[in-house]
């Protein structure tokens, strides 16, 4: 049967045919099996909620047209896909932290050396990149208030920022690698 005549008759208040239902019902699991992995266990919750709330908005008459009542259908899956999958990311649980987790802080003198190292990759830096740099990370100021500072849009205040942290990481690493070697 096609989907006009199915979901013409539910807009105009009859029932829809339950063999229908069960078509659909099929597609979106297979839709929502593929988004989410076969192993996922909320498969089919996912669908029941998905078909729940595209009959509430037929019954509702939110929905005005029946050409694209699949379109519809299927945006109302993605959105239950969606709200799943950052729900399970904001509830995901952790492990807790073992020994080999944590960071290790270096011992006195090599945090010493990273210092010196830090301390003249900044100086190699021009008088405008160590700016940028000492206000956003050790200052820890607002985008706009550097911005509003240094006198530039947010968009130079990127661009000079992403330049200033690949200048200092050149130095830097070379500066490692020579006290490295000594």
């Amino acid at each position: 049967m096609p989907t006009d005549s199915i979901f013409s008759s539910a807009l105009t208040g009859t029932a829809l045919d339950p063999c229908d239902l069960e078509v659909y019902r099929r597609k979106l699991h297979y839709k929502v099996s593929h988004h989410l992995g076969s192993s996922c266990p909320d498969i089919e919750d996912l669908v029941q909620e998905t078909m729940a709330r595209f009959l509430r908005a037929l019954q509702t008459e939110r929905f005005r047209n029946p050409e694209s009542m699949a379109a519809f259908l299927s945006g109302i899956c993605n959105n239950v896909i969606h709200e799943y999958k950052r729900q399970s990311t904001k509830d995901g649980v952790r492990e807790p932290v073992s020994e080999q987790d944590e960071p290790s802080v270096p011992p006195s003198g090599e945090l010493t050396v990273l210092r010196e190292a830090i301390g003249m990759a900044m100086a190699q830096l021009s008088a405008r990149d160590r700016e940028i740099l000492r206000k956003f990370y050790l200052e820890e100021k607002e985008r706009g208030e550097i911005c509003r500072d240094l006198d530039m849009s947010e968009v130079q205040f990127r661009v000079n920022l992403f330049r200033a942290r690949q200048r200092f990481k050149e130095i830097y690493e070379s500066l490692v690698k020579q006290n490295a070697s000594k």
